[in-house]
């Protein structure tokens, strides 16, 4: 038989279970405290973010949603001890529990302090620290921009230090704050407005001041920002950073083109002493003057030195001599001329003689004659020759055409 059911029993589905059991965590356990290591560290692109934290022995599934993390300072990772608070919720599709995390921290190290290192480290990978990106600072600047707070006695002390040192430079003042929500992305509103006005030649800087006094970690931290450093690394003017005390260190401190300990420490190193200069310019007035007058007085003794000689004292006799000379040369040149041309006559004459030695109308004097055919070609054998040829001869004096009869 089977076992007795009950008269009236209450089925429930999945879905009304599941909003139950949600009820009941959301009554019993509206906020809890846990702690244990981020693993499967997931982002959608929603802006949701999905983690798991364990222990020796459980799990926990954990949402944070993109409300939650916009305003976190740092960003969890696979292996990270965190202590995370949020309310119990089960996830209807699913039918897990899961936390909502609306408040996280890391273990053993401050959220501040874990943020930081966070951004050196991505910040560091893009380049933005590199030294061969840094850019030379002008030695004598026209035009400077302060990016700071115009209240408190920063303003008062870099201007009072601008007028004293280098009154001739032009500052252009560009208000912000520099502590406080929202503090970041109005110094970062500010660089960029100058580096475009720059960019676009509207208004020429030379360098962007960025800077404030001193003060607590917290109060640092805008300058600290992500989007400071943006500015700065995109920023067409050479930027220095001065921020807090000597001992203080910010992102913008590392981005910047130079980094100086205290805002007054700022305006000392771009600018020079104007007392300074007007010595510089004094000291070197003096050894222009100096060089010129020795160059001048040796120039003088050269002059004196040219006047001098015999050629600029009495000039006609120099011409005179020339002229000497001219006709000396042009005697020597009449003479080699004529030895030249008695000695090819001479030359001439010795060729003609041995030439006529040579000559075969030589050998016809002396009864001797030259046989020819016709046609002009030499008789030297009587075979070159036959019967009723015509043949002329050659004598000493005049020519006999002959015909050959026997041979």
């Amino acid at each position: 038989m089977p076992p007795t059911q009950p008269a009236e029993r209450e089925v429930l589905t999945i879905s009304a279970f599941t909003i139950r059991l949600r009820a009941y965590f959301e009554r019993n356990f509206p906020f809890v405290w846990v702690e244990g290591e981020v693993t499967g560290f997931k982002k959608f692109p929603s802006g949701h973010w999905q983690l798991t934290l364990k222990d020796a022995s459980s799990q926990l599934q954990c949402i944070i949603h993109f409300a939650v993390n916009a305003r976190l300072r740092f960003e969890p990772c696979d292996g990270m001890k965190v202590i995370a608070r949020g309310k119990t919720s089960i996830y209807g599709p699913h039918g897990k529990y899961q936390l909502e995390v609306d408040q996280i921290e890391p273990q053993g190290v401050g959220a501040a302090e874990l943020a930081l290192r966070q951004l050196r480290i991505k910040l560091q990978a893009k380049g933005y620290f590199n030294k061969d990106r840094k850019r030379r600072l002008e030695r004598y600047p026209r035009r400077v921009a302060l990016v700071t707070s115009v209240k408190g006695a920063v303003i008062r002390d870099m201007l009072q230090l601008f007028a004293q040192r280098w009154p001739y430079c032009e500052v252009i003042v560009r208000p912000c704050r520099v502590q406080g929500e929202g503090a970041g992305e109005e110094i970062a509103g500010c660089v960029r407005m100058l580096s475009e006005l720059h960019r676009s030649r509207k208004l020429q800087f030379h360098t962007v001041i960025i800077g404030r006094g001193g003060g607590s970690a917290e109060d640092l931290m805008a300058f600290n920002d992500e989007v400071v450093a943006d500015a700065i690394f995109e920023c067409s003017i050479p930027v220095i950073s001065a921020v807090g005390h000597e001992i203080d260190w910010t992102i913008a401190d590392l981005v910047a083109d130079h980094r100086a300990e205290t805002p007054s420490a700022a305006v000392a190193f771009l600018t020079p002493h104007q007392d300074d200069v007007k010595r510089n310019i004094n000291d070197l007035g003096a050894r222009l003057r100096e060089t010129m007058a020795r160059r001048l007085q040796m120039a003088k003794q050269q002059i004196d030195q040219m006047a001098s000689r015999p050629v600029l004292r009495r000039p006609q006799q120099r011409l005179r001599e020339f002229e000497q000379r001219l006709d000396e040369t042009g005697d020597r040149l009449h003479r080699a001329a004529r030895q030249r041309i008695a000695s090819a006559n001479e030359k001439l004459a010795a060729a003609a003689a041995q030439l006529e030695t040579l000559s075969p109308l030589n050998v016809l004097r002396r009864g001797y004659s030259l046989t020819r055919t016709a046609e002009g070609k030499l008789v030297c054998d009587a075979a070159q020759v036959r019967a009723g040829e015509l043949l002329v001869t050659r004598v000493e004096s005049g020519e006999i055409t002959s015909r050959v009869e026997p041979i």
